[in-house]
């Protein structure tokens, strides 16, 4: 099932289209790179000051970002 996730962000929404999804029992479930994803790039908006709705596909946010553009940074070596 494809569905579409929202987010709340300090200064706006974020809404991903075409979320690739599970439905089990009550929960909607989305693979875990994708999750980290979405929330990496809602973080990247609060960052940057971005004010308002930004609605994006996730293929589009795939083809900028990687699960470990967002992860890389928190990792000490």
């Amino acid at each position: 099932m494809i569905t579409t996730k929202t987010q709340v962000f300090e200064g706006g929404t974020l809404i991903v289209s075409d979320v690739p999804a599970r439905k089990c029992e009550c929960e909607v479930l989305t693979q875990i790179p994708d999750g980290v994803i979405m929330e990496g790039y809602k973080m990247l908006l609060e960052k940057n000051g971005i004010v308002g709705d930004v609605t994006v596909s996730l293929a589009k946010l795939k083809e900028h970002f990687t699960p470990m553009d967002f992860i890389r940074p928190h990792i000490s070596t």
